[in-house]
């Protein structure tokens, strides 16, 4: 802890920064080192790594029978089954890891600490995006490994798959906060990740339905609200980008950049404020 005495006011409201700076910094790589230790010990690191070999020697098998096209299919095969791997692993992981540090009384602990709610959620968040991270990597390189795809489309993929990671660690961070089950959290993220997987379907359903009348036309008004508020995976970590490579005037990646930094700081701010008022 840094200590100073000083007699202007001035320097005593930087030195009173500077310790609340170094507090924080201190928390933050505290909870990171916790975070990084919690997902050894559950064998995060372990388990999901094994199930992305074991799907790349699968698609390895399947894509060297093909006849025609051997790259091409277990790139899109890989791709998409990465992706469903890496998105339900992280996030039964936070959504369980969340419930148990409440349980615990390890939030708590950690809360009695000098940091605020709303920097305990944005360090945590950043903590486990991390961890989404490393599990990125893997999955990058064993694409590579087992498909070969083009170089801009793979760095173009993966950045998006990042992306996407980091959405819905923040929607599962959100549900851990608000819900008192782990395995409603867990039901809430993978339907919100199955909504905005189909968002774009959802939504040219709603325009067809709409000609027709009826019941189907207050379903088609319901799937335009549901597109309109939540958002759009479908932009996001597209198997075509390994099969093809990426198009620059392609707007996929743009779109994906774009809802990313419009969700996550809105995902952020939601838990931010909803935890501010919870009981512990």
């Amino acid at each position: 802890m840094l200590i100073c005495i000083a007699h202007l006011g001035a320097t005593a409201v930087r030195c009173h920064f500077s310790v609340m700076q170094s507090d924080h910094f201190r928390i933050a790589v505290t909870l990171l080192r916790y975070i990084l230790v919690t997902a050894l010990r559950d064998r995060l690191f372990l388990a999901l790594p094994v199930m992305l070999a074991l799907g790349a020697a699968l698609v390895i098998f399947l894509s060297g029978n093909a006849i025609i096209e051997q790259r091409e299919m277990a790139a899109a095969l890989f791709g998409a089954g990465s992706r469903i791997l890496i998105i339900a692993g992280l996030v039964l992981f936070v959504c369980f890891h969340i419930r148990q540090a409440m349980t615990g009384g390890e939030i708590a602990l950690i809360l009695s600490r000098p940091i605020s709610r709303g920097a305990f959620v944005l360090i945590y968040s950043a903590s486990l995006m991390i961890v989404g991270f490393i599990c990125v990597a893997v999955s990058i390189v064993l694409v590579w490994f087992c498909a070969q795809p083009p170089l801009y489309g793979l760095v173009v993929w993966g950045l998006s798959l990042a992306l996407e990671t980091m959405l819905m660690i923040m929607a599962a961070v959100f549900f851990g906060l608000i819900l008192d089950s782990a395995v409603a959290c867990a039901l809430a993220c993978l339907g919100f990740y199955v909504l905005a997987r189909m968002s774009g379907l959802l939504g040219a359903l709603a325009g067809k339905a709409g000609e027709i009348g009826g019941l189907d036309l207050i379903l088609g008004y319901g799937f335009k609200l549901i597109s309109l508020i939540i958002p759009r995976l479908d932009f996001f970590s597209r198997s075509e980008w390994l099969v093809y490579g990426w198009d620059g005037g392609e707007p996929g990646l743009f779109w994906a950049v774009l809802q990313s930094l419009a969700f996550i700081p809105l995902i952020l701010a939601a838990a931010m404020i909803d935890f501010s008022r919870k009981r512990l």
